[in-house]
């Protein structure tokens, strides 16, 4: 899948400091991404998927979560292709990339 690991482990993302009010938030956020991402795709809403998945590409990278663009590209794809089987896999990996990442600030 994509080129995001295929079993995570604790990681650590480095930050600047003025990003250490939008950093936690911004996870947050993702974690509610994962019940949308879900729900849609129990639905079998692929379009709402696409555009959760696109949000998260365009968004990862510019707050520091580079893993977030890639899982975003990742769910993106595969909503256009509407492979539910594979979605659950990225949604899978996107919550257990948000339950193993630190943040520390520079």
């Amino acid at each position: 899948m994509g080129d995001f690991p295929t079993s995570i482990s604790r990681r650590t993302v480095h930050l600047p400091a003025e990003l250490r009010e939008l950093a936690p938030r911004f996870l947050v956020h993702r974690r509610g991404d994962v019940d949308r991402l879900r729900e849609a795709i129990d639905r079998a809403d692929f379009e709402t998927v696409r555009a959760i998945g696109h949000a998260m590409r365009g968004s990862g990278s510019a707050y520091g979560f580079d893993d977030v663009t890639t899982l975003g590209a990742e769910i993106e794809r595969l909503a256009k292709a509407g492979d539910a089987q594979m979605l659950d896999t990225a949604v899978t990996r996107l919550t257990e990339y948000l339950d193993s990442v630190d943040v520390s600030f520079d």
